[in-house]
């Protein structure tokens, strides 16, 4: 049975996949694209406008790195329980499980879910865009995490 976006088969958790976010792309592009012009104008002043370009084009490369690095550690897929919330990456590891138990929204378009983990010493914050799950399972969330937090 299917129920939005989520796979359900009675008594197994409800699953659903993550998409890349354009929105995120988007913003992350802007964000290091601001900051290159603004290594190189302050560059400019110190050491020239050639020389500054060299410091611009490491600084770009450097976001663009960590960019690719953030976007590498975001799961693939979410499982809801009733326990809580899972996610894993594309291989299917188990990047974090454990209960919400910190929840923010933005507009509705970005949520933020704290996950405790099991030993409840460390979360993990997550950030889902509305853009990279259909809009029935980010109202689910939404819900969970509105809900888990009260």
């Amino acid at each position: 049975m299917t129920y939005g976006a989520f796979e359900v088969e009675p008594g197994a958790p409800r699953r659903v996949a993550l998409r890349r976010s354009r929105t995120v792309r988007l913003a992350a592009s802007a964000c290091a694209l601001v900051c290159t012009a603004a290594v190189h104008a302050t560059a400019t002043a110190h050491l020239g406008a050639i020389d500054a370009l060299w410091l611009a084009g490491a600084t770009l490369a450097a976001l663009g790195v960590s960019f690719v690095h953030y976007e590498r550690r975001q799961p693939a897929l979410l499982e809801l329980t009733p326990e809580g919330l899972a996610a894993f990456d594309g291989a299917g590891r188990a990047l974090f499980q454990g209960r919400i138990v910190g929840f923010s929204g933005w507009a509705e378009r970005l949520l933020v879910l704290a996950v405790a983990g099991a030993d409840s010493r460390r979360s993990h914050a997550f950030v889902v865009c509305a853009d990279a799950i259909d809009a029935g399972a980010f109202r689910a969330l939404a819900v969970r995490g509105r809900h888990a937090v009260h």
